[in-house]
């Protein structure tokens, strides 16, 4: 399997399907659904939602079965983007090589798109035309995932760490794990309890989804030293202007990449449990996590 092939037909499956699960535009308000779209369809990896269909071919089902849990993942995921790039949050203009949709439509409107987001991607698993037992068990994941005990309240500690000099390790792992891990597990766990994955594939999947959110957001603290704004579609060197605390500040950019490598070998370890062809795909993403440029 070559992954940038997979990658890109998985990207342009997404991107395609995303679409179909927006409302009818409505006679007024029209801003808010420009908006949603534009935050919707500006670009993006959609590792989310391909880690969703990934998750459940690994365990034996088909992805798409997986695509309406992927789409409300990828809803929810940029909700908190167009969220997190607010000027009372991390003051981003920049996102995906495109203006933030705050810059774009203002910061109201940008608060009420991402609202709309999040509340979209809940009514579209709600509706999902699945087996009930399991689309609870989906919805359950990833409503933890994103609220108060996940991504939301990773984002308050990262903003309540911002400009001090006594954040641990400890802390700092606590709010990479829930500011970008617990969305990325979630990911993988609805797509392996969407194929029907037994409870030691679940459990495989959560192990390896931890790890590689973890690795992925070690090189989002490198890359925001060592990247190309070209190349990563947002403003660098945002880190170090807001005084924040990152792995690159633990250990230098050499020992933050051995940090991520470290946890992807982690996560391909949890893997072994499935056939080496199945598999594959996943630990390939794994392995693109820590050698990605953007």
């Amino acid at each position: 399997m070559e992954l940038q092939t997979y990658l890109k037909e998985r990207k342009e499956l997404i991107d395609r399907e995303i679409l179909r699960y927006l409302p009818p535009e409505p006679p007024y308000g029209k801003k808010l659904y420009e908006a949603v779209k534009y935050s919707l369809t500006v670009g993006g990896k959609r590792l989310r939602p391909i880690l969703c269909l990934a998750g459940c071919e690994i365990v034996g089902g088909s992805f798409k079965e997986a695509i309406t849990p992927a789409c409300a993942i990828e809803m929810i995921h940029t909700y908190s983007l167009v969220h997190d790039d607010l000027p009372e949050m991390d003051n981003d203009t920049l996102r995906r090589g495109h203006p933030t949709t705050w810059v774009k439509f203002g910061q109201a409107t940008a608060v009420l798109a991402g609202d709309a987001l999040l509340n979209r991607a809940f009514e579209v698993l709600a509706d999902w035309d699945f087996d009930c037992k399991r689309k609870v068990r989906v919805i359950s994941e990833i409503a933890s995932a994103s609220g108060m005990l996940g991504m939301v309240l990773g984002q308050q500690c990262d903003l309540d760490a911002e400009g001090r000099d006594d954040v641990s390790l400890e802390e700092l792992l606590f709010i990479h794990r829930h500011k970008t891990g617990r969305l990325i597990t979630a990911s993988v766990v609805a797509g392996g309890i969407t194929g029907g994955g037994s409870g030691e594939e679940i459990e495989a999947l959560r192990g390896y989804g931890d790890s590689i959110g973890l690795a992925f957001q070690i090189i989002d603290d490198v890359l925001d030293v060592v990247g190309s704004q070209e190349k990563l579609g947002k403003n660098v060197g945002s880190d170090l202007e807001r005084g924040k605390t990152t792995f690159v500040k633990f250990f230098g950019i050499e020992g933050a990449k051995k940090k991520a490598e470290e946890e992807v070998k982690k996560a391909v370890e949890f893997l072994k449990i499935f056939p080496a062809q199945k598999r594959e795909p996943l630990e390939k993403i794994a392995r693109f996590i820590v050698e990605r440029e953007y």
